[in-house]
This record gives structure tokens, C-alpha cells and sequence, in this order.
């Protein structure tokens, strides 16, 4: 497939939430002329608007529909209602969701498909998109290989992947990156709580994700629950009742868990 390099495009960004706004922020630091923020919040889409030098509106109604990509980085839950509520666009038209099937902006334009970073973002901190797979898929040889060379601009590694394969890697994303922080939180909590400093844990976090990132998390599981050890576990179990019963149950279904996966690899 032919993946010449792309010009400068005019972008329509949907959306001024965490993805919206690091993706606009790079896109523009990479010559690319964002054209409009279409936001619900005005105070968030005139935000974004002046970090990337673009005029914004919450006004449907004056969607700029003469852009060559209209990038759709907002919730799930939004992609159907926009696609349903916008008549059919020239333009490009991608969405940034991990979840939501290629086939759910077809009615919005002849050329759609989807742009997914696989990346966490957080507004106020700026992303490092150098390296991050980039998955793409598109409905057209001309929508791919333009996704392609935009993610290649901003330092990315474009990658195909269906809908099904997306699917399911942002389930390992869920696992490997959202629940993972919020184990993180909690044990934030308890640090403040019991009157210790976090920044205790980190050695212990770095190296447990050095080897985990070593291709082998199965293998280098440590812990009670993976030693069978009950007597800890019931230790644990009694601080917990003492402080939190759903971080209790939580305590005991993750450590059934990893003792079930163990024996199922054995």
C-alpha cells in the first residue's frame, strides 16, 4: 500500500476533552492547521481553540465543513449521537475510540475510519506521542494511507488493526493502564492514611513493571496470594474489614484471581 508523505491538512477536531486536546496540540505543533473546535463546553472548546490558533463553536449548525479530516475525539457514548446528527461531510471523517466499532460512522462521510492512539492522556500534562502505536483502520486505501502519514508526523507507529483486534486491546489497556493506576490510588490512600510517604513504593512499582515490561508478568508474579500464603492473606484481610469492606472484597477477589491464574498455567 502506497503511503506517500501527506501535506499540511485542515482539521476539524470534535470534542476539547484529554484526547482532543493533545491530539490538537500535536497535530498543530506539526504544521497541520486546526480549523475548528466543536465543543459542548464553550470555556473548554475556546481553550483549546486559542492553544491551537482555531476558531471553536458549540453550534452544530456551524460545523466548518470544508476541512480534509474531521477528527471525532470525544466519548463513546457521543459517536452515534454525532454521527446521527450531522449531514454528510466531504471530508474524512475518524473517530479516536478503542471500543467503537469503523462501521459506526458510515452514514457521515464516504471516507471514515478510526485514528487510535493507544495512549492515556491527561489534559494538563503533554503527551509524548513518539513511539506510540497508532491504530488504524479505514474503509478506503486513500483514508489509510492518509491515517498513516498523520500518525507517522507526530512521531507514531501507524499500525492496522479491525475493530475486533482494537476491541480487545483496549480491554488490555483497561487492565494494564486504568486499573493499575487505581491500584496505585489506593495505595496512595493508605500511605496518607497510615502516615508514610508514597514515594516509598516506588522502587518496589518500577521494578515490578521492568519486569512485567521483560515480556513475563505471569512468571514474575510475587505476593502471598501466588505462595498460597493464607496466613498473611488473613492479615490482610482484617486490616481491610477494619478500614474499607469494599477494599476488602476487592483484596480477596484480586488474590483469588492471581491464584486461579497460576494454577491454570501450571
Amino acid at each position: 500500500m502506497e503511503t506517500g508523505e501527506i501535506k499540511s491538512l485542515s482539521i476539524v477536531i470534535f470534542g476539547a476533552g484529554n484526547v482532543a486536546t493533545q491530539l490538537g496540540k500535536a497535530l498543530n505543533s506539526q504544521g497541520h492547521r486546526i480549523v475548528q473546535i466543536v465543543g459542548r463546553s464553550e470555556t473548554n472548546a475556546k481553550e483549546l481553540a486559542s492553544a491551537v490558533g482555531s476558531e471553536y463553536t458549540v453550534d452544530i449548525s456551524k460545523l466548518n465543513r470544508k476541512a480534509n479530516l474531521y477528527i471525532l475525539a470525544v466519548p463513546d457514548s457521543a459517536i452515534s449521537e454525532l454521527a446521527s446528527s450531522i449531514d454528510k461531510l466531504d471530508g474524512l471523517v475518524v473517530h479516536t475510540s478503542g471500543s467503537t466499532p469503523m462501521i459506526a460512522l458510515e452514514r457521515l462521510s464516504d471516507e471514515y475510519g478510526v485514528f487510535y492512539p493507544f495512549q492515556t492522556f491527561t489534559k494538563g500534562r503533554e503527551a509524548n506521542l513518539s513511539g506510540v502505536s497508532f491504530c488504524l483502520e479505514a474503509n478506503s486505501s486513500e483514508g489509510y494511507c492518509v491515517m498513516f502519514q498523520l500518525a507517522k508526523s507526530l512521531g507514531g507507529e501507524p499500525l492496522e488493526m479491525n475493530s475486533k483486534q482494537r476491541e480487545m486491546l483496549h480491554l488490555a489497556g483497561v487492565f494494564s493502564c486504568n486499573f493499575v493506576n487505581h491500584m496505585l490510588a489506593i495505595a496512595q490512600q493508605l500511605a496518607q492514611e497510615s502516615e508514610f510517604e508514597f514515594k516509598l513504593l516506588e522502587p518496589l512499582i518500577v521494578e515490578t513493571v521492568e519486569k512485567a515490561l521483560q515480556g513475563d508478568p505471569l512468571g514474575s508474579q510475587t505476593g502471598p496470594a501466588v505462595r498460597g500464603d493464607s496466613e498473611t492473606i488473613k492479615k490482610h484481610i482484617a486490616q481491610l474489614s477494619r478500614i474499607d469492606d469494599e477494599l476488602r472484597d476487592l483484596y480477596l477477589a484480586i488474590s483469588t484471581s492471581i491464584l486461579n491464574l497460576k494454577q491454570a498455567n501450571e
